[in-house]
């Protein structure tokens, strides 16, 4: 009982750093109820609660697998991090992981078959991405590869999501759009994270920053925006008729979040990466909760 106790009290100063729970709780809510009512008409709270819970339980799970598989990359080039630090041990996270997993396959086996599925399918691939997919540095040479392989693991856990609320997972236009949508919101955040200010690459050479330079970058990332505002539009236009005031909107919101890029752009401080961070994420969890209310 005190190893417990000692490891939660580790772990809440780890996730504080390397997994906000709160932050990240949050931040899953919207998708998790613009994707429930585009597969389900009638979702339960307690659906979208276990949804969410289940997302972070997996999340949990790689990056646990990451602090693992990083540990001696992470040695050399990011020696500030908790686990290197020494605030809370790999084997220590291993306890961690187990109950992660635990709260996942036991969420997906109370939201039936086709969640159970998608679960087990999920922790096989993070095992792969785990192992490198057993080829090691061969992989890790190819930074974009490298990253589009553990990207899947996101994509999957949408369609698990999906899952959660449907059995089986409805086939049609809206559902498609819609997992382009948060496919295309999950490179944001990836890509996003990533993308440093010029001289704070590091020297891990893992950054995107790094390999295609800070102003391609931000020409990239301003273009993921877009498309991501034209995929929520076509989302609005499958749901409501009305769709004038919410092209209008949507044109606004992106506007202000390429006005925040572009301070960044220029600016390239720590506080500007923040605000062009925080303007992407109003803004998606915006449209997801616009694409709840449209379709509920």
């Amino acid at each position: 009982m005190k190893k417990a106790i000692a490891t939660s009290r580790k772990f809440y100063t780890y996730q504080k750093e390397r997994f906000p729970i709160a932050v990240l709780g949050l931040s899953l809510l919207p998708a998790a109820l613009s994707s429930a009512v585009i597969v389900s008409v009638y979702p339960t709270v307690i659906q979208v609660a276990l949804a969410v819970i289940a997302s972070l339980a997996y999340l949990l799970h790689i990056r646990v697998i990451d602090e693992h598989r990083d540990y001696g990359h992470d040695n050399i080039h990011h020696a500030s991090r908790p686990v290197q630090m020494g605030i809370i041990s790999k084997e220590e996270l291993r306890y961690v992981d187990f109950a992660a997993i635990a709260i996942l396959v036991v969420i997906a086996a109370i939201a039936g078959r086709s969640a159970l599925i998608a679960a087990v399918c999920m922790l096989v691939y993070s095992h792969l991405a785990g192992k490198e997919f057993f080829v090691g540095e061969k992989i890790r040479r190819h930074f974009f590869l490298y990253n589009g392989a553990n990207l899947l693991q996101m994509l999957l856990m949408q369609v698990f999501v999906y899952a959660m609320f449907a059995n089986p997972i409805p086939l049609n236009n809206l559902v498609f759009t819609h997992f382009l949508f948060t496919t295309v919101g999950t490179i944001v955040f990836e890509f996003v994270r990533k993308l440093k200010i010029p001289g704070n690459d590091g020297t891990g050479k893992d950054t995107y920053t790094w390999y295609l330079g800070f102003n391609n970058s931000m020409v990239i990332y301003l273009l993921l925006i877009l498309l991501n505002a034209v995929l929520f539009f076509q989302i609005t236009t499958l749901l409501s008729p009305h769709i004038t005031g919410l092209l209008i909107f949507s044109l606004c919101a992106t506007l202000l979040v390429c006005f925040a890029t572009l301070i960044h752009w220029l600016k390239k401080t720590h506080q500007t990466d923040q605000l062009m961070q925080l303007s992407f994420l109003l803004m998606y969890g915006i449209f997801n909760l616009i694409i709840y209310f449209l379709a509920h």
